[in-house]
């Protein structure tokens, strides 16, 4: 239900904002490191106790989770898929890189706030580690490092200085990093969709729904993606 939540946020943030995104992109950029401080207060002064619930349920925990910045890096990867002479994909490709450097600026919201965990737990008590948590940290890596090299190569000042060839190359590497999005957020959400379904196991409604719902809405989106763009690959074959 988060990515639910957080997937109709990005699309009405898209929607309103494609115009000011295309003119004044690097507004957003600081706007996008703005939610990096928001979420390092929120966990130094503990403002989930401060602040009300439905502040975290519909604001606080897209960005907290990573659901926003994911459901942005979906709307670029559907632009990929979709066909060049759409409506939908003439309105957004020119803003296609600038929404890829938002989410990654976002995603490292997600990546400080799990990071100030996990980081210390690996140096200090990996014992204390559980075996999804190895294999998602193990992911985290190459995700992290591809992440990186994407958003730079994003930014138009350094496509300009490289050969198109090359930086085609690298923003192929985008396709790797989307399936091992994938499967790092069914290492996360498979146990806890388990959990959910069980009727003996203590948790709260909301939470029960949300693990179900992201594992059905994550396998739809992404496999819709793979159809469509195989579908799309074979068309300009023809």
């Amino acid at each position: 239900m988060i990515f639910l939540i957080a997937l109709v946020e990005a699309l009405i943030f898209v929607y309103f904002f494609r115009g000011a995104i295309r003119k004044q992109p690097g507004i957003f950029y600081v706007l996008s490191l703005g939610i990096i401080a928001l979420m390092v207060c929120y966990q130094t002064f503990d403002l989930y106790s401060a602040w009300p619930e439905w502040t975290y349920i519909w604001i606080v925990s897209v960005f907290w989770r990573g659901a926003f910045p994911t459901a942005l890096f979906v709307i670029v990867m559907y632009l990929g898929a979709l066909n060049k002479k759409s409506k939908v994909v003439k309105a957004l490709m020119p803003i296609r890189g600038y929404l890829s450097i938002i989410a990654c600026l976002m995603t490292l919201a997600h990546s400080f706030v799990y990071g100030t965990y996990y980081v210390p737990a690996v140096l200090h008590t990996p014992q204390e580690l559980g075996t999804r948590d190895i294999i998602a940290l193990i992911i985290t890596v190459p995700m992290f490092v591809i992440m990186i090299i994407l958003m730079v190569t994003s930014f138009t000042k350094v496509r300009r200085r490289m050969k198109p060839l090359v930086w085609k190359k690298i923003q192929r590497l985008a396709y790797p990093w989307f399936a091992l999005l994938y499967l790092y957020l069914m290492v996360l959400l498979i146990p806890n969709m388990i959990d959910a379904v069980n009727p003996a196991y203590e948790m709260d409604l909301f939470y029960r729904i949300n693990y179900v719902l992201s594992i059905l809405l994550y396998t739809a989106v992404f496999g819709g993606y793979l159809i469509l763009k195989i579908r799309k690959i074979r068309t300009e074959k023809l």
